[in-house]
């Protein structure tokens, strides 16, 4: 996306209301999925992200919320629909 969205990056602090909790995200890795991964850490979280074929773009944002002291587990999903 040109220009980047902020995704929350710049302007939202946690509280830790889901500190010990686990977030599965599917589209975790753009768009309102990637803002909504970036609040649940903050807010303490353990993420998972579900995504399709956009490796650079979870992987971007896998390594903000670990740099940031959160774990975040990607996983790479498939199309039922293509499935024989």
């Amino acid at each position: 996306m040109d220009p980047r969205s902020d995704f929350g990056y710049t302007s939202y602090n946690g509280s830790a209301k889901l500190q010990s909790k686990v977030a599965i995200i599917t589209g975790g890795d753009s768009g309102i999925g990637r803002a909504v991964a970036l609040a649940f850490a903050r807010e303490g979280a353990s993420i998972v992200i579900s995504y399709l074929n956009e490796n650079e773009d979870a992987e971007e944002i896998q390594q903000i919320i670990q740099q940031e002291g959160h774990e975040c587990f990607l996983i790479v999903s498939v199309h039922l629909t293509n499935l024989h």
